[in-house]
């Protein structure tokens, strides 16, 4: 009876409760914890990266400096973006501690900040090279002409800025590629890449073939300005979660037709013949009755 009851008392010392459906067990939480610090401390390494460079763009004398040095900024951004990403999904898991949870929030936050900070460097960037372009082609430029210019940056800006996303993506799948074993969270990436990658292509395609529609003045500048703001969302937030992919963004403009016959096409309105067709979104239609009456 005696070593009986020994015996119990030893599989009650040594008996560990199972974990709860959800809970994290002692290893994963340990591990979980590093990987964290490991992304802290990119993150903390890229935020002094981003604030090195923008320290020598705010301290240089000429728009070429500035550009040059935009493009280091946009490195930076780019690898705290991929780092928010990560954060992020850590914050929606109920298994991080209180005080992980903690920095994780403050750490997304400063990263938010510096891409707040890179966005408005760029539209400044972006605003300073409009002004330059427009002066050096006269300052006789009717407004019409100045509105397409404008579009005609944004849009050649805005398909780099897909270019160089999409390019990262590719670098990011060749990692995956070469791993020899995948974790289901590998595995919902490496889908979410490849996804991102059709759909930044499909964009590329559309605006490139709207920004010859925009150089041979075949759409209305207001259908452009109606879909900006949801182009830029797109560029900015593509990787979120709850980013919406409107495959319609485009329908209001005669792309595809307007790609067949592109190609007989002059690249500026005043070279164009009095006999040329071209197609064009049903306001820029009207717009062209009107001037003709």
């Amino acid at each position: 009876s005696s070593q009986f009851c020994q015996a119990r008392r030893r599989q009650s010392r040594d008996f560990v409760c199972p974990p709860r459906p959800g809970a994290m067990t002692a290893a994963a939480a340990r591990k979980l914890q590093k990987e964290i610090e490991v992304v802290l401390k990119k993150v903390d390494d890229g935020i002094d990266e981003f604030a090195e460079s923008w320290e020598q763009a705010s301290a240089a004398g000429s728009s070429q400096q500035k550009e040059r040095i935009g493009e280091d900024l946009k490195k930076s951004i780019n690898k705290l973006q991929r780092l928010r990403v990560q954060i992020r999904e850590w914050l929606a898991q109920s298994g991080v501690q209180a005080e992980c949870r903690d920095r994780l929030e403050n750490a997304r936050k400063r990263v938010e900040c510096d891409m707040q900070r890179f966005k408005d460097f760029e539209r400044d960037l972006k605003t300073k090279a409009f002004s330059t372009n427009a002066l050096s082609r006269g300052g006789d430029m009717g407004a019409e002409d100045a509105e397409r210019l404008k579009y005609q940056e944004w849009l050649g800006s805005t398909i780099q800025s897909l270019n160089d996303q999409l390019d990262q993506f590719e670098a990011d799948v060749e990692i995956y590629a070469g791993k020899r074993s995948l974790s289901g969270e590998d595995k919902a990436r490496q889908e979410q890449l490849k996804t991102l990658q059709e759909q930044h292509r499909w964009h590329i395609k559309k605006l490139e073939q709207l920004l010859r529609a925009v150089d041979n003045d075949a759409v209305n500048m207001s259908d452009v300005a109606e879909v900006r703001d949801s182009i830029d969302f797109y560029v900015d937030n593509n990787q979120e979660p709850d980013c919406y992919h409107d495959d319609t963004l485009y329908d209001c403009f005669d792309l595809v037709e307007y790609e067949e016959k592109a190609v007989a096409m002059p690249r500026s309105p005043k070279d164009e013949p009095a006999d040329c067709s071209v197609p064009c979104s049903s306001a820029a239609k009207d717009d062209r009755a009107g001037k003709a009456k």
